[in-house]
């Protein structure tokens, strides 16, 4: 105790011998020089270190492609775009910010507005807010815009009333056997979809045992995983996906004028939005016609994969390699500005790609189909338009298409009710419709739950007891497929006209010779008859064309035998791909001619048995148009190389088919058919046309349905007959308003004919 009071008066005398301020100045110089000192370790010494740390928290580094090249349509007179890369926008909002929510919540309503709805069809606009309302109908939903803005507003408003993050992904493509696992865990805060894992943090009571039970089957630490299941406060609400460029750029504007507002003393900082919005960079594979020529481009996914078509054929050179990006970020974690690395150093082999498909009337055919398909309640429709001059494919349509800038809403299932299908054996018929079952089952998603669904048979569609669902767009993700190229089918009578031309090359006869026809002929155990009364008795062959006389057809056969038969169809290319510039392309493979039987070359001379494409009945068609060569089928105009370089495609003749005067007999005896047979309601008035319709049954289980809707409708033209321009094959799935394409569909098929006809400038040569 003497001690520790000696230590203490000779502290305070010490203390004393100097006035006081001076220790105090003392105390702010060493403070001073330990700041300094710490500073300097910061920026100087240890700069290295801490920058580092700086930068985990304001830079994230990505990696993504670069852009991929163009693909161009040859639109005539000008090109357009129909898949580019670019950088669209992502909108979200920060709830969290004090401002003005009523203000935000106005001008959200009217950009989500104008880019689900604004400009658009009632159907698009139905589809678009479905997806943005996350419901799977919308009743009583009204095409009109005030009616959509308050929906909006709602879905908007109810956006901006949340707090707590409710949904965190914890795992993204998991192994099967991980994920199963995961799921019979039963934690009902954890689920798993798609191989992904997801966890609701809010409903979490457990925060590190739910951690411990995630951690063996994760490759993270249990330190992250806890990070990533803690409850925190909403700071991200994305509003709107890949923004239209206009959007975007009217949003910046608009946010560019609130703070030179605020700047100006205009706008209080209490009245203004512009601190909500969050803008983020998104590179995109961007489809600027969205659906347009979706069958022949396809599309490259949201992880930059590629997939189909043109997109998949050309991938070598439509691609670039992958490179990296920094984007800064502030503290609310949105993007300040993307710091791009040194291009220079990026891999230059790129190509742009020019197809012959003419967008303005691959639009028109696809609008076309579009509005038929309906009428006529059909499955499917497939129209090719050809040049037979260059083989060029001015437009290759299918029905049901998709949005290239959507490709996963294929994957969309809806219920199936009375109101929405009355007759389901009949309207879901050879559609992708699914039934409950809890014995044999796979995994599906509706309403955002899980459900156990198989294929349903034809037999269960009539089965009222039965729960089914069915995909949206019909067919799944078989709308990918591109059904000119990747579906064969019997086209039946349309092929006769083949038929006669290889009689005609074959043989020296006239069109206008007489035959006896009985209206029937048997073989073995068959008796083929004809369909039209008009074949009956002492007839001409032009005759026997014009209305489709199968008996006749067999006559011709029996003529020219197996043999040549077979010679003339290998040279037509019913039986070898095209080799079009495109992958995925079937073909059928014909028996040799020793192995047919009598009944199966007797009915091939009608073409049953016999199964094409519709590009490869647009070639032989074209074979008859341009008066007698073969020429491969092209759908690529030009290949643009980096040094400025541009590869043209030029017509490439393979061989001759028939005689130059066969073609000209055949074309003059299908204008003739055009003229004086049902076909005469397709005609478009002073011109020439050159075609063959038929009606064919559907093939199920070895034998030919005999339903009404169970009809293939097949079309074959070509004009004006004295110059062909155009080559247009159809194919009409399951028409269920009538069983007849000549009775109803002329209409449709006269408004392509006269558009391409006006289009091209191509006077008539008939005289009123």
């Amino acid at each position: 105790m003497y001690k520790q009071k000696n230590y203490l008066e000779i502290f305070f005398k010490f203390f004393d011998k100097y006035p006081r301020e001076y220790y105090v100045l003392g105390f702010f110089v060493l403070f001073s020089l330990l700041i300094i000192s710490k500073v300097f370790s910061y920026t100087v010494l240890n700069y290295d270190y801490y920058k580092k740390l700086a930068d985990k928290q304001q830079l994230w580094e990505i990696e993504i492609p670069v852009n991929r090249w163009t693909i161009y349509s040859s639109t005539n007179w000008s090109q357009t775009v129909l898949a580019t890369s670019l950088s669209l926008n992502d909108l979200a909002i920060d709830p969290e910010v004090v401002w003005d929510k009523n203000r935000l919540a106005i001008f959200l309503r009217d950009i989500v507005y104008k880019q689900v709805c604004q400009l658009r069809t009632k159907d698009d606009c139905y589809d678009n807010m479905l997806k943005f309302m996350h419901v799977l109908e919308i009743s009583d939903f009204t095409f009109n815009e005030d009616y959509i803005k308050s929906l909006i507003l709602t879905k908007v408003q109810e956006k901006l009333s949340k707090t707590k993050v409710t949904n965190v992904v914890i795992a993204e493509n998991l192994d099967i056997d991980k994920a199963e696992k995961i799921k019979e865990l039963r934690l009902a805060w954890i689920y798993v979809s798609w191989l992904n894992v997801y966890a609701n943090p809010e409903e979490i009571s457990d925060i590190k045992g739910t951690a411990l039970k995630l951690n063996s089957f994760l490759e993270y630490d249990l330190g992250s995983i806890e990070n990533m299941l803690k409850k925190r406060t909403i700071r991200y609400i994305p509003i709107i996906n890949k923004l239209t460029i206009t959007l975007s750029e009217e949003i910046e504007k608009y946010i560019k004028d609130e703070k030179d507002a605020m700047k100006k003393w205009v706008l209080d900082v209490e009245n203004s939005i512009w601190n909500f919005i969050i803008l983020t960079w998104n590179p995109s594979r961007y489809y600027p016609e969205k659906s347009v020529a979706s069958s022949v481009v396809w599309f490259v996914d949201g992880d930059w994969v590629w997939h189909y078509w043109t997109e998949w054929y050309f991938n070598d050179i439509l691609k670039w390699n992958k490179w990296k990006i920094l984007v800064k970020k502030d503290i609310q974690w949105r993007t300040i500005d993307p710091l791009s690395l040194d291009q220079n150093d990026l891999n230059t082999a790129w190509a742009d790609i020019t197809l012959t498909i003419d967008r303005n009337i691959q639009k028109k055919v696809e609008d076309t189909i579009e509005e038929w398909v309906k009428r006529f309640e059909a499955n499917k429709w497939t129209i090719v338009v050809m040049n037979p001059k260059t083989w060029d494919i001015l437009s290759m349509a299918t029905y049901p298409n998709n949005d290239l800038n959507d490709p996963s809403s294929v994957y969309e299932m809806e219920k199936v009710t009375g109101a929405k299908y009355p007759n389901p054996a009949t309207d879901l018929l050879w559609k992708v419709v699914l039934v409950e079952d809890n014995q044999n089952w796979e995994e599906f998603t509706y309403d955002w739950k899980k459900i156990m669904l198989r294929l349903a048979t034809r037999e269960e569609l009539w089965d009222p007891l039965l729960v089914k669902y069915k995909y949206r767009n019909d067919f799944w993700a078989w709308v990918y497929q591109n059904d000119a190229i990747s579906w064969l089918y019997e086209p039946w009578s349309i092929m006769k006209a083949f038929t006669v031309a290889i009689w005609l090359d074959s043989w020296e006869i006239n069109r206008y010779d007489m035959y006896q026809d009985n209206m029937e002929l048997t073989i073995d155990n068959f008796t083929i008859r004809n369909v039209w009364e008009q074949c009956r008795w002492y007839k001409s062959f032009n005759n026997a064309l014009i209305f489709s006389c199968n008996v006749w057809m067999i006559r011709i056969v029996q003529r020219i035998w197996k043999s040549l038969l077979y010679n003339y169809l290998d040279a037509f290319w019913f039986w070898k791909p095209t080799w079009i510039t495109l992958d995925w392309e079937v073909f059928s493979v014909l028996p040799n001619y020793e192995k047919w039987s009598k009944a199966q070359m007797y009915t091939m001379s009608y073409w049953l048995w016999i199964s094409v494409t519709p590009l490869q009945m647009a070639a032989a068609y074209s074979v008859l148009a341009n008066w007698w060569l073969y020429v491969k089928p092209n759908i690529v105009k030009s290949i643009k190389m980096p040094s400025g370089k541009v590869i043209s495609f030029n017509p490439e003749i393979t061989h001759r088919v028939i005689k130059e005067s066969t073609a000209k007999t055949i074309t003059s005896m299908l204008v003739d058919s055009v003229d004086n047979w049902f076909a005469k309601n397709w005609k478009v008035e002073w011109y020439n046309m050159a075609g063959k319709t038929w009606t064919a049954q559907i093939a199920y289980k070895g034998w030919y349905e005999d339903w009404v809707w169970s009809t293939v409708w097949s079309f074959a033209w070509y004009w004006p007959a004295e110059d062909p321009k155009f080559v247009i094959i159809m194919k009409i799935e399951r028409p269920r308003t009538t069983a007849f394409g000549w009775e109803s569909s002329a209409y449709m098929f006269s408004e392509i004919s006269k558009f391409l006809l006006d289009y091209y400038w191509i006077p008539s040569k008939l005289k009123k």
